[in-house]
């Protein structure tokens, strides 16, 4: 089957833009380079579930880029195109993103998609603005709170994440953090992914579901940062989600708790 590159590629920002703040929370090497212009690209593979709630599991190739200058500009793989400032204890970014959509059968054009989801019909991805605004307390303790609201294909809806993450070993070269966070959604999001309507249970045969707006999942993971030397890093992030509330009860989902790994080379210039 033919691969559409851009869509490829979409879709795995996407994806790093739900490890972004895991991610973040090892990342503190990058800190030091806060006052200069700094880039950073890499690649590597990820084995993730084809949608939230599948049961089966795939192998992707995995790109990342990163700039920002000492001005707070950046352009992100993970975060988007957007500035992020520091107002007192808290720092606060806002960025034009883009949210993967989804296929109903397993392609090899879009990051998420299943054979399972025959008859669900495609979803198609949005232009979003993700929000974010975060502290650190005593002791490299990260709280934040971010929103990802659909602007176009705003059927798609909104969602928003809670969480708390913290750096608990840190030497010259390795660093390793732990992140839990809760990501609650509106009935549109909800629908949109988890849902069934009418017309998708005729050609799905999935049962109709609505669900409401409230929390859909919460997420764990750890994150490890091995610096080579000035230049060349290697970031690996292990994660499970567990799927709540109405979100759970999908009969989309297979498994309520879907696990997730990726790891990257990244180079710095």
């Amino acid at each position: 089957m033919k691969t559409t590159v851009n869509t490829r590629i979409a879709s795995v920002l996407a994806l790093f833009s739900i490890v972004a703040v895991s991610q973040s929370a090892v990342a503190q090497t990058a800190q030091e380079n806060k006052e200069q212009a700094s880039t950073v690209v890499g690649f590597g593979a990820g084995y993730v579930p084809e949608y939230d709630g599948a049961q089966k599991r795939r192998a992707i190739p995995v790109l990342f880029g990163e700039y920002h200058n000492a001005e707070g500009f950046f352009v992100s793989s993970m975060r988007g195109i957007g500035m992020e400032k520091q107002a007192g204890e808290f720092a606060v970014s806002a960025a034009l993103s883009y949210r993967g959509g989804r296929k109903d059968n397993r392609s090899n054009s879009s990051l998420f998609g299943s054979d399972d989801l025959k008859g669900m019909g495609d979803i198609p991805g949005s232009a979003v603005a993700n929000l974010e605004v975060s502290t650190l307390l005593a002791g490299q303790v990260k709280l934040y709170a971010g929103a990802n609201l659909a602007l176009s294909n705003r059927d798609n809806g909104n969602s928003f994440k809670f969480g708390v993450s913290r750096l608990i070993f840190q030497t010259s070269a390795d660093q390793v953090g732990l992140d839990f966070s809760a990501e609650y959604a509106d009935r549109k999001f909800n629908q949109t992914y988890f849902g069934v309507t009418a017309q998708q249970s005729q050609n799905s045969g999935y049962r109709t579901y609505s669900p409401k707006a409230g929390l859909n999942q919460m997420s764990a993971s750890i994150a490890w940062n091995h610096v080579i030397d000035s230049r060349w890093s290697v970031r690996t992030m292990a994660g499970v989600t567990q799927l709540t509330g109405d979100a759970a009860n999908s009969p989309i989902v297979k498994n309520k708790v879907n696990p997730m790994l990726i790891s990257t080379v990244n180079y710095r210039f």
